[in-house]
């Protein structure tokens, strides 16, 4: 298993215990997204998320539209590689640094994949998750 650090801190920390730290950047994804809009009470001013399109409320004061709900400590983040991983090794990747689509929806919502396995290729991890092929699409 492949430890993700996300702040100097434990990044520096992992580096004292031996591990190599691979820095990517954190680069948010416009595929991955959640779909909302807003309602609110005329009377009382009091506010509700609308999360499904089929319950589009009567006094919308946000249309419906996409946001990144996902918020990471800083722009980079690195995967802690121990000194003893081979070129070809399959692992896997407890906290993906990558955005890559998890499941795909017909209501807006399109959730990061989380973790997944991976090969390590001597310089990078190929991910062995496809999101055009492996995401799962709900409907709802």
């Amino acid at each position: 298993m492949i430890r993700t650090a996300r702040t100097e801190r434990a990044i520096n920390a992992a580096v004292d215990e031996g591990f190599f730290p691979f820095v990517k950047a954190v680069e948010p994804s416009p595929d991955v997204h959640f779909m909302v809009g807003v309602d609110q009470d005329p009377v009382t001013g009091k506010v509700e998320l609308l999360e499904d399109l089929r319950e589009y409320g009567r006094n919308v004061v946000m249309e419906f539209r996409n946001y990144y709900p996902y918020n990471f400590p800083r722009p980079f983040a690195a995967y802690l590689i121990p000194d003893d991983l081979v070129p070809g090794e399959t692992v896997w990747l407890e906290d993906l640094i990558e955005d890559i689509v998890a499941v795909r929806g017909n209501q807006g919502y399109n959730p990061r994949l989380a973790c997944a396995p991976a090969i390590w290729n001597g310089e990078d991890f190929e991910i062995l998750f496809d999101s055009d092929k492996d995401a799962d699409f709900w409907i709802g």
